[in-house]
């Protein structure tokens, strides 16, 4: 019984709310981060005169599911913003979801901020899903796990006022980590199916699909040394992809692998984040890494970065209360 105890302990048992806390703040900065990016823009984005009309939103997102000869069904979709043509309802939305990403960055009322964001990202997205990357996908799922977890329960705002004024214990409590552990399957689960895909594929399966992304110019960002776009570096970067992939959805489990298997995931996004126009992308994904690990684990790497500059080393419950 012992390894079933352990697994349930794992996914189903309670721990230390920092790591979660440092999650949040990353996957609401970034989230905070695009939409700032593209409010210059947002005009052309979701309103009814932009690129993508409610109706055609709507269209897009709604398809009718057949059930019979006699009857169809319609797709549930969260979307408040279904059917508004007026263009002031959608910048009063948009700007709910800056100050709710705003906010849950902080860790300020987080619970009813946390949900307010993950449902203005969901609601944008449905308002216009045409235009979209992996990276809208990975924050539109980052939102919902931080309105599921206990977003606010350490390295916040709400947790430093809760101290303040004398309602919270010198030692966070202690939380249910399957939101966090939701986290890291989602995020294992998105590589691993991308392999997945691509081994379906005969260019990766041959080693020269690196060859392509080099040649479409409107991905362009910052240049990289000519031999690597060219044979036979395309193939180290082909299945070297394939093989980082596969680490960061399988060999990431083992402990004893996890850290070099994160930072091999971190090199492979910094150098599709400096040669590729994919906005946000790499640090979305990123951001995930931190829920590989434990609380204690995130408490002990800001005590060494302290002592580095030298820092007294806190307590435990000295510890405990800054968290």
């Amino acid at each position: 019984m012992g390894p079933i105890k352990d697994f349930n302990r794992y996914w189903f048992g309670y721990g230390s709310p920092v790591a979660f806390g440092v999650f949040r703040i990353l996957m609401a900065f970034w989230i905070l981060a695009n939409y700032m990016m593209i409010l210059p823009y947002s005009s052309d984005w979701f309103s009814n005169d932009g690129f993508v009309p409610a109706a055609t939103g709507a269209r897009w997102m709604a398809p009718i599911l057949p059930l019979n000869e006699s009857g169809s069904i319609h797709l549930l979709r969260t979307n408040p913003l279904f059917g508004v043509t007026n263009d002031t309802i959608v910048m009063a939305v948009y700007f709910a979801v800056l100050i709710s990403a705003l906010f849950t960055t902080l860790g300020l009322w987080s619970r009813v901020s946390s949900i307010v964001l993950a449902v203005g990202v969901v609601t944008l997205h449905h308002r216009n899903p045409i235009i979209l990357h992996g990276g809208d996908t990975a924050m539109r799922l980052g939102a919902m796990y931080l309105a599921l977890g206990p977003a606010g329960a350490a390295v916040s705002l709400d947790r430093w006022i809760a101290r303040r004024r004398g309602r919270a214990s010198m030692v966070p409590e202690l939380v249910s980590m399957w939101p966090q552990r939701l986290v890291q399957f989602n995020m294992a689960l998105v590589y691993f199916t991308t392999l997945w895909s691509k081994w379906g594929g005969n260019l990766w399966r041959e080693g020269v699909a690196a060859w392509y992304p080099s040649r479409l110019h409107e991905f362009d960002r910052m240049p990289v040394p000519q031999f690597i776009n060219e044979f036979p570096a395309v193939y180290v970067a082909t299945y070297g992809t394939l093989f980082v992939e596969f680490a960061l959805g399988v060999l990431v489990w083992f402990k004893p692998l996890r850290k070099w298997v994160l930072l091999a995931g971190i090199a492979m996004h910094a150098y599709i984040e400096w040669s590729m126009n994919i906005p946000l992308f790499a640090f979305v994904m990123v951001a995930m890494y931190v829920t590989f690990y434990e609380g204690s684990e995130v408490v002990g790497w800001f005590e060494r970065f302290k002592a580095r500059f030298g820092a007294k080393p806190m307590t435990h419950s000295e510890s405990a209360t800054t968290t």
